[in-house]
């Protein structure tokens, strides 16, 4: 730590013993507040590209299933470095912190350039792999090559993000993301239209406009870390040379997890697949539909990572109960507040929808399927915020086996079986989706109340 520098390793745990409800509201508040503002990212992407045509929103949708299933191996590093950072912070371990922050980024740039450069090289395999017509293909390949090179920046801005809330600074990564979306938003308008003399990229300038959001974002939480703003510091001329124990030890936690996302996103493939065999504008309803829904996310995954910084930062300083009661009250608060968002899906559906597109079949159906999701809002505040606390105290293997069993079973077999079998539609796709989220909080709620979880060591 730099000399003069506020120790901040206990603050956040004094915080939660003195004051449960305040620690989570400092922690969450920022996180909803940054993913409100990093899902415009997406949102404008398609609310942007959407007035293009309904392929180049299949394009731009299906580009980025393909950008989410080429990070899922960066979950390994994410998940264990936010984890085993604040086990450290809480333990008053700031120099291992900091290892283990260096480590993290080291690994984390080796494997964007690696992802980068097979984007780059090979755009339009990913879309054909999840059944996208010529069309929607020869839309996407700029957009995706654009995408991909943005890897580079995000994953630095995701592992700096991880980093940043195991110490228990989340208003760092808000302000941050705040210049990635505004930026992108911008540059959207420049490239994507061509307006202030730039050419008009049309999708491609999509891509294009959120790499350059990414470059911002990553040049700040860059400044942040070698300044030392939080409970560690990460110098240019550190040690960067591989550091096998503290890597395995963050390689220990975060497997499971790269496990568990590895499940999520081959899931999703067949699942992508199922719909896209509906049509292209069905898919774009479909698209529509989740930017749409990824409004009510936000609560519930501000509340997550507040379950997670808390809980593993409270068993690093040994206050077992108070990492409990940190779990419950965050699963409690998550369940309030997406119940709200629920209901505002349900009213507002057909607004939402219309938002990104004016093709009136794409609006029923996107409508049609809003509402499914908005009836399960509570069950989905259960999932997120009990995975996070569940990870929060190192127990990824169960979080891993828990996803992979709701979406490999739960949604995949109940979503073929409502298109194909029952003929219906995107509906039956979304039923399948539904019954995922009920079963995952069922599990995770279980397992959380068990309480094994105190006893990990990470």
């Amino acid at each position: 730590m730099p000399e003069g520098k506020v120790d901040r390793r206990s603050e956040l745990a004094r915080q939660s013993q003195e004051n449960l409800l305040k620690a989570v509201l400092l922690l969450a508040g920022p996180v909803i507040v940054e993913m409100a503002l990093q899902s415009t990212v997406g949102i404008a992407d398609v609310a942007m590209v959407g007035r293009l045509s309904a392929a180049a929103i299949a394009a731009v949708g299906l580009s980025n299933q393909v950008y989410m299933i080429a990070t899922t191996v960066f979950a390994a590093i994410r998940t264990g470095t936010t984890v085993l950072v604040a086990r450290l912070v809480g333990a008053g371990d700031t120099e291992g912190a900091s290892k283990a922050a260096r480590q993290s980024l080291l690994l984390s740039v080796v494997i964007a350039l690696a992802l980068a450069g097979f984007g780059v090289l090979f755009p339009a395999a990913g879309m054909r792999l999840l059944g996208a017509d010529e069309e929607v293909v020869s839309v996407g390949i700029g957009y995706m090559r654009w995408k991909a090179l943005s890897m580079i920046p995000a994953i630095f801005c995701m592992t700096a993000t991880g980093i940043l809330r195991g110490c228990g600074d989340t208003v760092t990564t808000m302000y941050a993301n705040t210049t990635v979306n505004i930026s992108n938003i911008v540059f959207n308008w420049i490239f994507i239209y061509g307006n202030l003399g730039m050419p008009a990229m049309g999708a491609a300038g999509a891509g294009f406009s959120t790499m350059l959001g990414y470059v911002l974002g990553a040049m700040i939480m860059g400044w942040v870390l070698v300044k030392g703003k939080a409970s560690v510091q990460v110098n240019v001329r550190g040690d960067y040379s591989l550091d096998w124990p503290m890597m395995k030890r963050v390689l220990n936690i975060g497997l499971p997890a790269a496990g568990e996302q590895i499940m999520l996103r081959g899931a999703q493939i067949f699942f992508t697949m199922i719909i896209t065999g509906l049509g292209t504008f069905m898919y774009a309803a479909h698209q529509i539909a989740l930017r749409a829904e990824s409004v009510s996310f936000m609560p519930g995954f501000g509340f997550s990572v507040a379950a997670t910084t808390l809980v593993g930062q409270n068993l690093g300083a040994r206050q077992p109960e108070v990492a409990n009661r940190a779990g419950w009250l965050t699963m409690r608060l998550g369940i309030m507040f997406m119940s709200v968002m629920g209901v505002i899906l349900f009213v507002f559906a057909e607004p939402l929808v219309g938002f990104f597109t004016t093709e009136p079949e794409v609006i029923e159906a996107g409508a049609e399927v809003l509402r499914i999701m908005a009836l399960v809002q509570p069950f989905m505040a259960v999932a997120r915020v009990g995975a996070g606390a569940l990870r929060g105290a190192g127990d990824t293997k169960f979080v891993m086996f828990g996803t992979g069993l709701s979406i490999w079973v739960a949604r995949l077999s109940l979503a073929y079986f409502c298109v194909n079998v029952l003929n219906w539609g995107l509906v039956g796709a979304w039923v399948g989706m539904a019954a995922d989220q009920i079963a995952r909080a069922v599990l995770f709620g279980i397992r959380y109340y068990q309480g094994k979880w105190k006893a990990i060591e990470v």
